[in-house]
């Protein structure tokens, strides 16, 4: 074998080399296309799931503030005797409740519905308007409830009180009052966006049925 053919043995072995293979610049650009498209699409989907899922909680909260307030007040008002134009230094009006409850005793019994009572008051916070209070004057040496004061609500955009039809700023006579209309919206603000539950209900005095 000469020189001259191993020369050109050797030449052709390094043309026939296989050349290493990548990306050309077209194909990164389309991988870099297709991989933004796909972040932009889970991108979508992480907010949506985000808004839905602050969406529910918001609503979900103020269904339960809204819940809580119907409860104590439903049960308050059924077993009051009376509604009351004032009590110590507080007075009735559209956005303030006064009832009139017997007082009990350890085991929840009425102790003597025509003498001993204690006193429950709903009412916004003059100085919050958005907070629901209520508090509990109870009768002293006699009644088993204590003296408190709680927020059932802190989300309150609309409380209004009223009676067969008259706001209850307009009631002549308390003692004639047998129900109490309740209207109440509770809202609150999350990411920009305003989120209201409402409650309306008629609940009657049952003391006061015929």
């Amino acid at each position: 074998m000469t020189k001259r053919k191993i020369k050109g043995d050797a030449m052709k072995t390094r043309t026939q080399r296989p050349r290493p293979k990548g990306l050309t610049l077209v194909e990164l650009l389309v991988t870099v296309a297709v991989v933004s498209l796909l972040m932009t699409a889970l991108l979508s989907l992480y907010s949506a799931g985000q808004h839905y899922f602050l969406s529910e909680s918001a609503r979900l909260d103020g269904l339960r503030d809204v819940r809580h307030v119907q409860s104590w007040m439903t049960r308050d008002i059924k077993e009051a005797v009376q509604v009351l134009p004032n009590w110590d230094v507080y007075t009735a009006s559209d956005s303030c409740l006064i009832l009139l409850i017997p007082s009990v005793d350890a085991s929840g019994d009425i102790i003597d519905i025509e003498n001993d009572f204690d006193c429950v008051v709903y009412r916004l916070d003059p100085q919050i308007p958005s907070r629901l209070e209520r508090i509990v004057d109870a009768k002293d040496g006699v009644s088993a409830r204590s003296d408190s004061s709680k927020w059932l609500s802190t989300k309150v955009n609309s409380f209004l009180l009223s009676s067969e039809g008259a706001n209850l700023s307009s009631v002549a006579d308390f003692s004639q009052v047998a129900s109490v209309d309740i209207s109440l919206i509770t809202q609150q603000t999350l990411m920009g966006r305003s989120y209201q539950e409402m409650l309306q209900t008629g609940v009657m005095l049952r003391n006061k049925l015929d």
